[in-house]
Parts: C-alpha cells; structure tokens; sequence
C-alpha cells in the first residue's frame, strides 16, 4: 500500500464516485434525518453540532499536558463533566455557522429551554440534561459505526487492510479526537449548502431523489470524471423516482413541507416532477446546474477526503 495521502484518499473517491456517493448519501441522510428527528430542525442541530464539537476540543487541550490523557467514548461524559465552555459571541456562532445572527439566538434559547445547551461559569456550552444523555450515548454508538462504514470503504479502496471491528473500537478509544474532525467535517458540510440553498432542509429532501439515482447507477461505477464530461450516461438511471409522501417518511419532515420544498427544487431545477405520477426524478441538467456543479461536489468530496484520511493517517501510525 502507498503512504496514505489526502489527495490520494480524494483521488480514489472521485474515481468510484457514484459507489461512494451511494454509500455517502444513504449515511447523510441518516444523519440529517436524525438530527431533525431530535431537534425538530436540522438549523437547531447544527448548533448542537457546533457546541459539542467545542466540548471535545477542550477535551482534547488536556490532552496536550498529559499524553496518557483518556478521551475515550466510555470517559466522554466524565471529562465533558470537567471541562468548561468557552465564551462564544453570538455574531461569532453566525459567522461559524452560516446561520442569521437572530436565528442562532432564537434556536439557541430554544435549545436551553430543551436542555440540550445550558450555562456554566456564565457561559453557554452542550450540557444536556441526564436523560438526554442516556440516548445521546445509544444514538451515537449507531453513528460511529455508520461512520466506520465509510472509513472501511476508503480503505478497501487504497488497500489498506482492516475490518470494521477495529476501526470502530480504534474511533471509540480516542472518540474525542476522531469525533472533534467529524464534527468539524459535518459543520462545513452544512455551512456549504446553507450558502448554496439558504435551507439546509433542502438539502435533505434533494438527498432523496439523488440517493434513488445512486442506487440504481452504482453498478457502473462511473467516476466524476465520466459524469460532469458526459451528463448523458445518466439518462437511462432518470426513471428512479420518489413520491412526497415517501420522503417525508424517510426524513421525518411533515408531508406538506415536504410537497413544498420539492417544488422549490423544481424550480431551481435540481429535480423535476413527473406530471402524471407527481413524483420527483433527478435529470442530466442537474449536473451543468450551479448547485450541483463540478466545483461544489469535488468541494465536498475534498473536505470528506481530509476526514477520512485524517482517519487513515491515525490508523496507519497506529499498526
């Protein structure tokens, strides 16, 4: 195997591109749909995001004065419990997150009246209550493993042996340093097509449709070369398509915001709706569209790409 490198953990992704993409939208929407599912907006779960992920950065700062320092997913709570949250301005938050000064304030007492965020030392930081704890613990033991899943794939992919089983267990041994670089992954994801879309809610209701086109494409394997150069090869994968009741079965979101954001990616023509069925298929034009250009999906393959090799990198040292 080759030294693992960023650009060539990129190179491989944008070579298998739509069996990766099956993979990787399959797992966002999971993601997106479980933090609507628990905290009724995907915006209010972006700022949990965006606290939790300063929790496991002061929790690693310990570790720079003492190399032996535990930052295991079983010690999370226990070191979380120790640290403090830092004071963060509101226009800060905004800027971070791409979301309007006035909407981070609003979600953000609504996150404390749910007693996901709270204060302390004057301070507000992720300092949820014990019951939300208990589930926070079951939720994320689902996601690391879903997690892993890709991990393993970009492995197989560079030919680096490993199993899933030890990179799970490796990822819950040092769970803050592995968590702090997904989550900071997940935060420009966000940020990103909250800039494309100004509603990240979009985003997951388009996850739908393209996940159908991926599911039916990935045995051609084409790469992102083969679609952005020919946008034709996908004609025949067009047929795939999903009715607003099915989305918003599978998102969580009420069928009526659904019915409505679909018609807005209509109009923005990154779907299309069928006049007969009422249901929602992707089309070639998407790829030439600026939402889903060329640009943006290598952005988003190359900020997953540093994730992963990131990952790798730790992995390697570790054998």
């Amino acid at each position: 195997m080759q030294s693992p490198t960023q650009e060539i953990v990129e190179k491989v992704i944008l070579e298998n591109f739509i069996e990766y993409q099956y993979l990787f939208v399959e797992f966002q929407t999971k993601f997106l749909s479980g933090l609507f599912f628990k905290y009724q907006s995907i915006e209010s779960g972006n700022l949990v995001l965006y606290y939790a992920k300063q929790a496991h950065q002061d929790i690693l700062r310990k570790k720079d004065y003492d190399l032996n320092f535990n930052i295991s997913f079983d010690k999370f709570w226990k070191n979380h419990h120790e640290s403090n949250p830092p004071r963060i301005p509101i226009i800060k938050i905004g800027e971070d997150t791409f979301l309007p000064k006035e909407t981070a304030r609003r979600k953000i007492l609504q996150l404390i009246n749910q007693k996901v965020l709270n204060k302390k030392n004057r301070n507000i930081g992720f300092l949820p209550n014990e019951q939300y704890k208990q589930s926070y613990n079951v939720f994320i033991e689902g996601e690391i493993k879903e997690v892993c899943k890709l991990i393993c794939y970009v492995c197989d992919k560079i030919n680096f042996s490993t199993t899933r089983e030890k990179v799970v267990e490796e990822v819950k041994d040092k769970f803050s340093f592995y968590w702090f670089h997904y989550l900071g992954a997940q935060l420009e994801y966000l940020k990103l097509w909250i800039k494309q879309l100004k509603d990240v809610e979009l985003v997951l209701i388009a996850l739908q449709v393209v996940h159908l086109f991926t599911l039916r494409a990935k045995e051609k394997k084409l790469s992102h070369t083969n679609i952005f150069d020919n946008p034709s090869l996908i004609k025949e994968y067009i047929s795939a398509s999903i009715s607003a009741t099915s989305v918003a079965e599978v998102t969580g979101i009420p069928r009526a915001t659904c019915v409505r954001k679909l018609e807005i990616l209509v109009k923005k023509k990154i779907i299309s709706k069928d006049k007969i069925s009422k249901k929602y298929y992707i089309t070639p034009s998407v790829i030439g569209n600026n939402v889903f250009s060329r640009n943006i999906t290598e952005k988003v393959t190359k900020l997953f790409s540093n994730f992963y090799f990131i990952c790798i990198r730790a992995l390697v040292t570790k054998i």
